[in-house]
């Protein structure tokens, strides 16, 4: 080991790769517990290791670019420390398994500032039992005869569907509760149960850059505004900063949102296009000629962009930062050929192919599984390759 590890000196990049390590070691003794495939908590910190070992070694991404963002350290005496910042997920009763597995995996991370939001008091009921952090959000009148989308539609299309609200009424509560935390004071990491994390970036580090508003990229939807604009954001993965700007901001996403039932995934993208007039930093748009974007053969990630950008609305005033693709990854199937670097942040996948989750019964079994396949394919085999 070189001398800069051995003083306690190291570099970003080496602190980096221990704490990616011990954090891949916890996880993969978690799937051993829970009988996960990822049992190969020896070849981790095996190859961890080496990689810890070799100085400076250069980094690889499948989305071409190696992400520096979320580098800062641990601080429990940060300036921010008496601000109030919560991590939200959301779930009814019947995810609530996945609900368990996104804020078990949170906790062994080293967070503790996550909290699962109940649609239902079954929900609510069952995961008070067990200790978990959880926010009440009690759809009251759930409208069980529209179709439902997404995380909140079960695998087998005539199960149990009938019994789940609809999307839009589900997202529509989601900004409401958003809306109100924020005006409390409350600084909000909304992220999807499915999301699954990689490693402990400190929240309050968001809040020393500065921006009100972050986001992370989305494939193609909604394909109206991306064939327009060339790229769409993510309701499912964002921080906003609670400020009098967010607050502006927040009052337009509401205006997209009447009767409290939307698409908040169409709404937050039509009020970045429609409503902001955003001033981006040193660019006219992100959809610029020589953008970094993915080449890809599937139709939902090819020529989606890649880099952080940043910019200003000129409506509401509040700054805005998009997260570049290998901090907060999203695409459809892409694993393992676009699997991000050992800096990522948080993996988003979705549409996996069978033959990476295996074969099961429902939505909950295959959003369960896609932990596991990005722990093998995205973690473990990319600690290998570093």
């Amino acid at each position: 080991m070189s001398s800069e590890a051995s003083t306690g000196n190291a570099s970003p990049l080496r602190k980096l790769a221990v704490a990616s390590l011990f954090a891949l070691a916890n996880i993969l003794a978690w799937h051993s517990s829970t009988g996960g495939q990822s049992s190969q908590g020896d070849i981790a910190i095996a190859t961890g290791l080496s990689f810890f070992q070799t100085s400076e070694q250069m980094l690889t991404s499948g989305v071409g670019l190696v992400t520096t963002d979320g580098m800062w350290e641990k601080n429990p005496d940060n300036k921010f420390k008496d601000e109030d910042i919560k991590i939200l997920g959301f779930t009814d009763k019947y995810y609530v398994p996945i609900a368990k597995w996104w804020y078990q995996r949170l906790t062994l991370l080293g967070y503790t500032e996550h909290y699962i939001v109940a649609h239902d008091q079954v929900a609510y009921d069952n995961l008070m039992k067990e200790n978990h952090r959880v926010i009440p959000c009690i759809i009251k009148d759930p409208e069980y005869s529209q179709p439902v989308k997404g995380l909140w539609r079960l695998h087998n299309p005539y199960s149990l569907m009938m019994f789940v609200p609809s999307r839009q009424q589900i997202m529509g509560h989601r900004l409401r509760l958003t809306s109100d935390l924020l005006k409390n004071g409350t600084h909000l990491l909304i992220t999807d149960i499915d999301n699954v994390f990689s490693r402990h970036v400190p929240l309050y580090g968001f809040l020393e850059e500065g921006y009100d508003v972050f986001h992370a990229y989305e494939m193609a939807y909604p394909r109206h505004i991306f064939d327009e604009m060339g790229f769409v954001i993510c309701s499912g993965h964002q921080f906003l900063r609670s400020s009098p700007a967010t607050l502006r901001y927040f009052d337009l996403i509401m205006k997209r949102c009447p009767f409290g039932r939307c698409d908040d995934q169409v709404t937050y993208n039509e009020v970045l296009y429609y409503d902001l007039g955003v001033k981006w930093d040193n660019m006219d748009t992100p959809n610029h000629t020589e953008a970094l974007r993915i080449k890809s053969t599937d139709g939902e990630n090819n020529n989606i962009l890649v880099e952080s950008v940043t910019g200003r609305s000129e409506v509401t005033n509040h700054t805005i930062k998009i997260w570049d693709r290998d901090f907060a990854w999203r695409m459809a199937g892409a694993i393992p050929e676009y699997c991000p670097s050992i800096n990522n942040w948080v993996g988003m996948p979705t549409k996996l192919p069978e033959e990476l989750t295996g074969v099961g019964y429902g939505k909950v079994f295959y959003k369960i599984a896609g932990f596991d396949v990005w722990d093998k394919y995205c973690r473990i085999e990319r600690h290998k390759s570093s």
